[in-house]
């Protein structure tokens, strides 16, 4: 991206890949994060924890709905080997709520036996 020229071309062609992908499909699957849930180091609970790298990997699959403003929603589909949550992101249309919504029931139903917090949780919500 050239100096001066902000983010507007960018996100033009992004969109256009996209618009174009789903001329073929509905709903665009990828896995929600690039990575299961990273290791929580003991003072990341009390004071935050920033790590460009881990961030980077968290977030690979989410930028694009956020940056084109398409939905996008999360469903648990399961645990990796140390029983972490692993979750799919169906992203769709403009203004394709409602296919995504369907589809996220859909899958949440079938994936619904296999819930459960993982053996590590901790609850940032919660206050002390």
């Amino acid at each position: 991206m050239k100096r001066g020229k902000g983010t507007k071309p960018f996100r033009r062609r992004i969109m256009h890949h996209h618009m174009e992908i789903f001329k073929k499909v509905d709903v665009i699957v990828t896995p929600t994060t690039g990575m299961t849930a990273p290791k929580i180091p003991p003072g990341a609970l009390e004071n935050g924890e920033s790590n460009m790298q881990v961030s980077g990997y968290l977030m690979r699959f989410i930028l694009a709905a956020n940056l084109l403003g398409l939905p996008a929603i999360t469903v648990p589909v399961g645990y990796d080997k140390q029983g972490l949550p692993i979750g799919l992101q169906l992203i769709g249309r403009p203004w394709g709520e409602a296919t995504i919504l369907r589809l996220a029931s859909a899958i949440e139903e079938l994936c619904a036996e296999s819930r459960r917090k993982p053996a590590s949780f901790h609850d940032l919500l919660k206050t002390k």
